[in-house]
């Protein structure tokens, strides 16, 4: 359970220079959103650099097959880690 809501996450990650898209899991190869057997989409989040314009492997949420692979939770922790390497408080 994360300790904020969604739209305070984006704010304390764009102060940090990220930026949090919700979105839904998306195959690379073809664009096709992955669903599961009963055709539910999965939804996620993305981490994005403002200072590179790129996905950040580092959160988890991006690799060679998929994308908006994280929860709000994973993202959040991110976050902390950005900000404890800064010495700023979370």
């Amino acid at each position: 359970m994360t300790k904020y809501s969604l739209a305070t996450i984006r704010k304390k990650a764009f102060n940090a220079g990220y930026r949090v898209e919700k979105g839904f899991q998306h195959y690379h190869y073809n664009n096709a959103v992955f669903t599961n057997w009963n055709g539910e989409r999965f939804t996620g989040f993305n981490v994005w650099n403002l200072s590179t314009n790129t996905l950040e492997w580092d959160s988890g949420c991006y690799d060679n097959n998929y994308d908006h692979l994280c929860t709000l939770e994973d993202v959040e922790d991110f976050l902390k880690s950005v900000y404890k390497k800064a010495g700023l408080e979370y």
